[in-house]
């Protein structure tokens, strides 16, 4: 039976326990570290050896991070305690007797709430002792050495820079690097972010794709990317808030100003955004001009822009198997429903108004096995007057309008306590078997490496003692 986690933290993080072997040699080794345009693949081979050992496969937003052992754990939070001592939360006991399936279950619940707890803390997350730990965790779950390579970093209108980077070197570290060789100066690196983003048949990339997410900045970008069979996937920096307003943060620089301007371009070609003809025509004079200033000015006047667009969504309001079109930006999330009986409706909710949402990762059907495809749902809590009301939205991009909607709750004035809005991911089994709520979220999702049977079949694997 799969087992529901429900924690709150601004990552989805979520582990799985099996028999696997040395976690050094769980993968095959590469090699060699070849390049092919700008995707690295891995085959993984899980070998089933007469010494085997217990890990836990920790996902962060569905994308597989790492793996590890409980004593590992252990002695790394021994280690961090006497950095941070009491700032930390509290560490799941270890026991000396066999553990019943019970307490095995139990211990799974608790280190993942500890790992949720640990990377919601960012003076934790930015700190040398977890950086360092979490870098070794990533490169010896997929025995990759630290050798030189060329990373290519895309921009919204397809081009790129190549960098100089190692294999071992974490997102914050490309992102620094990826900015220097573009001249944003680094002050203005926190408004900045790596995606992974997909490339469509018609051009432009579009973070409209499936299995999207931003990259954490303890993640090591070329592990991430490697991992993804499909080449049409790549690393792209963008802009990081979802209030339109901190543009006015970039414009005294430039470089910042080109960046900027090619990610409204996109907003714009790809019809992201909703301008009146008379705005579209001066837009399009601006662009024929190429006066940059004068096409950011005129795209803050034109309805969503700055915010992310999300479509190909089905939703059960107002009835089931209504198609939805969702934009969410500017402290708000604006949703266009039209039923399969003609009738359109459009619901415009404030952050504020949001009581809680949930990110369901759905079983899949036999027929679809591919690792590059997942279910997901995302059920949202509003207050409409005096009732509460529950949606739910069928969208492959599910991680990613979470990770939003929590940047949001970030970017609110401090007051305005960000602990108000309980964020809950939850896992649905194959039976419909749901766990009792907890405090915060839950997030599961098969790692993306060719190997399909480690992790099509990690459900199945039985928890037994450390």
């Amino acid at each position: 039976m799969v087992q529901v986690l429900w924690v709150s933290a601004p990552f989805l993080l979520h582990l799985r326990s099996g028999y696997i072997g040395n976690p050094a040699q769980s993968l095959t080794p590469p090699t060699n570290v070849s390049r092919n345009k700008h995707v690295y693949n891995i085959s993984a081979l899980i070998h089933t050896q007469n010494c085997r050992r217990k890990l836990y496969s920790v996902y962060l937003e569905g994308f597989l991070l790492c793996k590890v052992r409980y004593k590992d754990l252990h002695l790394w939070n021994e280690q961090i305690y006497r950095v941070f001592g009491n700032r930390l939360p509290k560490f799941p006991p270890k026991y000396y007797l066999a553990m019943t399936k019970a307490m095995t279950n139990e211990r799974r619940l608790q280190l993942e709430q500890y790992l949720q707890q640990i990377v919601s803390d960012p003076v934790v997350t930015s700190s040398e002792i977890f950086m360092e730990y979490f870098k070794k965790l990533q490169m010896d779950t997929f025995n990759m050495p630290t050798v030189q390579l060329i990373l290519r970093i895309y921009m919204p209108d397809g081009a790129a820079v190549e960098l100089d980077v190692q294999t071992s070197d974490s997102a914050e570290r490309v992102l620094e690097a990826a900015l220097f060789k573009l001249g944003v100066s680094r002050e203005l690196g926190e408004y900045f972010s790596l995606f992974i983003t997909h490339k469509e048949a018609k051009g432009p990339f579009t973070v409209l794709s499936l299995v999207v997410k931003r990259i954490a900045g303890f993640e090591l970008p070329f592990l991430t990317i490697w991992n993804l069979e499909d080449d049409q996937f790549q690393i792209e920096v963008r802009k990081w808030y979802m209030n339109p307003s901190n543009d006015a943060m970039l414009m005294g620089s430039t470089e910042a100003i080109d960046l900027l301007y090619l990610q409204a371009v996109q907003e714009f070609q790809m019809e992201w955004t909703r301008p009146t003809k008379d705005q579209q025509q001066k837009l399009q004079h601006c662009l024929k001009q190429q006066n940059k200033l004068k096409f950011l000015e005129l795209m803050k006047t034109v309805e969503y822009y700055g915010y992310l667009h999300i479509t190909s969504c089905t939703s059960d309001y107002p009835e089931c198997d209504s198609e939805v079109t969702i934009w969410v930006g500017n402290n708000e999330m604006s949703c266009h429903f039209y039923s399969p009986g003609g009738h359109a409706e459009n619901l415009r909710l404030s952050i504020k108004d949001l009581i809680c949402w949930n990110v369901t990762l759905l079983p899949k059907k036999q027929e679809v096995m591919s690792p590059n495809h997942q279910h997901l749902e995302l059920k949202f809590d509003y207050q409409q007057g005096s009732s509460l009301k529950c949606i739910t939205i069928h969208t492959e991009q599910a991680f990613l309008l979470s990770s939003c909607l929590k940047k949001m709750l970030s970017e609110r004035p401090v007051h305005r306590c960000k602990e108000e809005l309980e964020i809950q991911v939850d896992k649905a089994t194959c039976k419909s078997n749901i766990r009792p709520e907890q405090n915060g979220v839950h997030a599961k999702k098969q790692a993306l490496l060719k190997d399909k049977r480690e992790y099509c079949v990690v459900d199945n694997i039985s928890d037994l003692d450390l």
